[in-house]
């Protein structure tokens, strides 16, 4: 799917600008909007096999000057996930908007435990966990620093999941 059509559905779904879907994804999650994740996979055609949204964060919104925020190609996420094995736990230290852990949930379903310092992906990340209904746990701070801000944790549902927030 083009970006240019993909920005313009979710921003259609989110009713808002893509410079404010952020703040339209993370009162989806807290809210729990199962109409909203309902028309997003309607959006996407049922594939939650690629992180679509990544694309938009990426093109729009990432900080590409000062943090340096690149994102990890879906070639490369699907390689790095099926290298990690089947262990029961995987550790994600700088998420994004949570490519790696689309890719590792599709060849094997273990819980994970999920690091980002960018609180402006953080609405993404979840998005993206809830509609796949991942158990997580997804801390917000510097991993190398060990400063850690918020914690949230994603509970399976039984279609999506459901964001605790701490």
């Amino acid at each position: 799917m083009e970006l240019l059509e993909f920005s313009e559905r979710i921003r259609l779904i989110f009713d808002t600008d893509i410079e404010h879907l952020g703040d339209a994804l993370m009162k989806a999650v807290l809210n729990n909007d199962q109409a909203k994740y309902d028309a997003y996979i309607e959006a996407v055609d049922g594939d939650l096999s690629e992180d679509y949204i990544r694309n938009v964060y990426q093109y729009y919104l990432a900080d590409r000057k000062e943090m340096m925020q690149d994102f990890t190609p879906s070639s490369m996420a699907k390689l790095v996930a099926m290298l990690a094995g089947d262990d029961k736990t995987i550790i994600d230290l700088c998420a994004g908007t949570g490519t790696l852990t689309v890719k590792k949930m599709l060849v094997g379903n273990p819980d994970f435990i999920i690091f980002e310092k960018d609180e402006r992906v953080i609405p993404f990340l979840l998005f993206n966990l809830v509609i796949r209904n991942i158990n997580t746990v997804v801390n917000v701070g510097d991993v190398l620093s060990d400063d850690q801000t918020k914690r949230y944790w994603i509970k399976a549902g039984e279609r999506y999941g459901h964001v605790i927030n701490q």
